[in-house]
């Protein structure tokens, strides 16, 4: 069993085992005495099945996704939210379907109780499960995704190794009889893994010796960094890879059975969901000509889709007016009262399911940008014009995951990261990923925790 099944198996018996405990505190609150048998088996058994639709909504909302540190500063927040989801979810269930439990009193315990209980588990309990040992580790990389990696790694219990030497380019080319002094850094050191970035230009002409006389003497094992950093992160560390990883993954990456499903899955969504759209926009543009009898309803605007070909995007307008081309990165519009509740809501975005059923944008895939961000991105970042070898879409990975994705204006640094998370799509894309992203995202626009 890998370390990533083992977690989640952990996480997952933990999580059901802390439902049905917080159950037996509530009832106990509740009654004031030790639950009979006949009392809690008589709840159990619901709670049980509720079990199931709460695991699910736990995945969505991201609590079996990966422990990193920026997952564990939100963890509190993220429990509490997702238990009032179930809480009222359950409340639901409990009057639609026959349980024979009065649930009012009882769920507010089991809110209160719960959350406590859960939050006990996941940021404390859960470490001290499973010991690990932390093999210790160097890193032979260079650039701020290695300093990245190592503050990752080394600050979360979640990994089996920590990094007890980072060593990049610059030092290694400095240093004399590198290769032999390394290897006595391996044995002093007691070192058990290697993780090196083989597209080093010196790492890679040193890791023949290296590997050849650490594996003989020491057994080590030796990882590659790229594979090591995308695990981690879920995302390519742009800055470390060539054009041999584009070669492998855009000839690999057209599926005419995926493209073919996926686009019978955005026609169909799209009518579907264009039905209720159709008898709101009647209201909306009522509110709109209240407020603003002179304006449009909807406004369009250019953005580069696939195969960078210039696309029209529809919207519900939702400021005083409209910006045209690159004046829209400076822009001096601000939001109406309307529009503002539209972009909060992400009403704003239903007429792009037009262009979904024209088969400019997907359901999933990297977001579009105007042609004036993307002229700058395109020479400011390595490789951005990648993300457009696929169609856009209205919620992608990046989305989901970068929650300091740039919102308008140039942001070159940021607009990195965003690319790293679209060309992990690009290499991992499925119909099982689209639905993950499909399922976070609507979970992050119930929350409001998205950007």
């Amino acid at each position: 069993m890998g370390e990533r099944t083992r977690e989640l198996t952990l996480l997952i018996l933990g999580d059901v085992g802390f439902f049905i405990l917080a159950l037996w505190l509530t009832l106990l609150v509740r009654y004031l005495t030790f639950p009979s048998f006949q009392l809690f088996y008589t709840h159990v058994g619901p709670f049980l099945i509720l079990s199931t639709v709460w695991l699910f909504v736990f995945y969505i909302a991201g609590l079996y996704d990966k422990h990193t540190v920026f997952l564990k500063s939100l963890l509190f927040n993220r429990i509490l939210a997702t238990q009032i989801v179930n809480s009222l979810l359950a409340a639901v269930l409990f009057f639609v379907i026959p349980f024979g439990i009065a649930p009012k009193t009882n769920l507010v315990i089991y809110l209160i109780v719960s959350v406590v209980l859960l939050t006990w588990w996941r940021m404390s309990l859960y470490r001290h499960i499973e010991p690990k040992t932390r093999h210790r580790a160097i890193l032979l990389a260079e650039g701020p995704e290695a300093i990245e990696l190592v503050d990752e790694t080394n600050n979360n219990d979640r990994y089996s190794y920590t990094f007890i030497r980072l060593i990049d380019g610059e030092t290694a080319g400095q240093t004399t009889d590198f290769e032999e002094k390394l290897l006595r850094l391996i044995e002093k050191e007691r070192i058990d893994i290697v993780v090196a970035n083989p597209n080093s230009k010196f790492v890679s002409a040193a890791l023949p010796k290296i590997f050849d006389l650490s594996y003989l003497r020491f057994k080590t094992t030796f990882l590659d960094f790229n594979k090591v950093y995308e695990d981690t992160f879920d995302r390519v560390p742009v800055s470390s890879i060539q054009y041999d990883w584009f070669i492998a993954n855009i000839s690999q990456a057209t599926n005419t059975l995926y493209d073919f499903i996926k686009r019978g899955i955005d026609i169909i969504g799209a009518l579907i969901l264009l039905v209720p759209t159709a008898t709101v926009f009647p209201v909306i543009a009522l509110l709109m000509k209240i407020e603003d009898k002179y304006g449009t309803l909807l406004y369009t605007t250019t953005r580069i889709g696939q195969y960078n070909k210039p696309i029209t995007i529809y919207k519900f307008r939702t400021k005083n007016g409209n910006d045209v081309g690159a004046a829209a990165l400076k822009s001096t519009l601000v939001d109406t009262k309307v529009g503002a509740f539209l972009r909060k809501t992400r009403i704003d975005e239903l007429p792009q399911l037009l262009n979904v059923l024209k088969g400019d944008l997907s359901f999933i895939g990297p977001r579009p940008e105007m042609p004036a961000l993307v002229e700058v991105y395109e020479k400011a970042v390595p490789y951005y014009n990648a993300r457009h070898f696929l169609k856009p879409g209205l919620s992608g990975w990046a989305q989901i995951n970068n929650f300091d994705v740039p919102r308008g204006g140039v942001d070159v640094e940021r607009t990195k990261v965003k690319v790293s998370y679209d060309l992990y799509y690009l290499e991992k894309r499925s119909l099982l990923l689209d639905i993950q992203i499909a399922l976070k995202t609507i979970a992050t626009i119930v929350m409001r925790t998205g950007t």
